[in-house]
Formats: C-alpha cells, sequence, structure tokens
C-alpha cells in the first residue's frame, strides 16, 4: 500500500501537537503548541502578546514538526516536519472557528474555556495561527512498516510535494 498526501492529512489531523519554530532578532525560537488541522493547514490558538505572535508579524516562514508515536512500540517517535507561513488571523475568523467547531469535544471545551479565560491585559486578546506547508512535507518513519526501516533506512523518508491552490 502506497501512503498517500491524503493519508498525510489524515495522520496531521489526527494529532493535536506540534513543535513550532519562529525566527526572532535573535535567532530561533522553538515552542510546543496545540493545533486544529484542515487538510494541511494547521490552527493554532495563542495570544496576541506572545514571541511567536510577535516573530510571525516580523517574519512569516515557520517551521513544523510533528512528533507521531509509535503504537505500544517504545522507541523514537515517527515524525513530520515541514516550512510553512503563518499568518496571524482574529479569534473569530470563520474559517478557523468552523475547524474548532470540527474537532473533539474536549478540544472545543479547553479551548473556550482558554479563551474566555485569558488575562488580555497580560497577554493581549486571543488570535489563531494559520501555517500553511510550503512546497513539501516530509516524514520519517511515516507510512512505512518499522521492518523496513530496519532494512533500509533510506526507505523511512518520504517527501510529500505540497500542491498550492
Amino acid at each position: 500500500m502506497i501512503f498517500t498526501i491524503k493519508d498525510l492529512a489524515h495522520l496531521i489531523s489526527k494529532r493535536s501537537f506540534c513543535i513550532l519554530a519562529t525566527q526572532d532578532k535573535q535567532g530561533p525560537h522553538v515552542v510546543g503548541v496545540c493545533y486544529l488541522a484542515k487538510d494541511l493547514e494547521l490552527f493554532i490558538p495563542t495570544s496576541e502578546k506572545t514571541a511567536k505572535v510577535k516573530n510571525i508579524r516580523r517574519n512569516s516562514n515557520v517551521a513544523i514538526q510533528i512528533p507521531v508515536p509509535w503504537p505500544l512500540i517504545p522507541a523514537p517517535p515517527r515524525s513530520i516536519q515541514y516550512r510553512g507561513t503563518a499568518e496571524i488571523l482574529a479569534i473569530n475568523d470563520i474559517e478557523a472557528q468552523g475547524v474548532l467547531s470540527k474537532s473533539s469535544y474536549i478540544n472545543r471545551r479547553v479551548l473556550r474555556k482558554l479563551i474566555e479565560n485569558i488575562d488580555v491585559q497580560k497577554w493581549g486578546e486571543s488570535v489563531w495561527i494559520r501555517v500553511t506547508p510550503t512546497d513539501q512535507i516530509e516524514t520519517f518513519m511515516i507510512g512505512v512498516p518499522i521492518t523496513t526501516v530496519f532494512r533500509s533506512t533510506e526507505k523511512a523518508l518520504l517527501h510529500f510535494d505540497v500542491n498550492h491552490k
């Protein structure tokens, strides 16, 4: 069976945590964040005064890494990684709200509570970061049996070209 970009989008939508890398004046800024996905786009809830939002306002180029643990196997996680473009959206953005409304009850409840209880004086208003992949998504040990990885590590790497609409 061939692992496709549609399979990859489905896998991304089943995860909820990623590493987001932005760039500030001194260098990279890396942080773990929760996300919601629509196809290959990620929607990350946050606040206006965070370092990641300030960095994205200066430079919209970001990188994403999504760890994908093996079920029942205590081994290093598989991973999905790519470069992308980020944009800041209002918290009431229709597309982001649509993605939120299709997420699990727990996600909706937790994110809405976080948004309602934000200290606006300290963190600013809540916003969404939308990340759209550019060019290529790379995976490691995704879509291949672990036994294949043991025989040939080159087969553990997959590359998916991103079609832009």
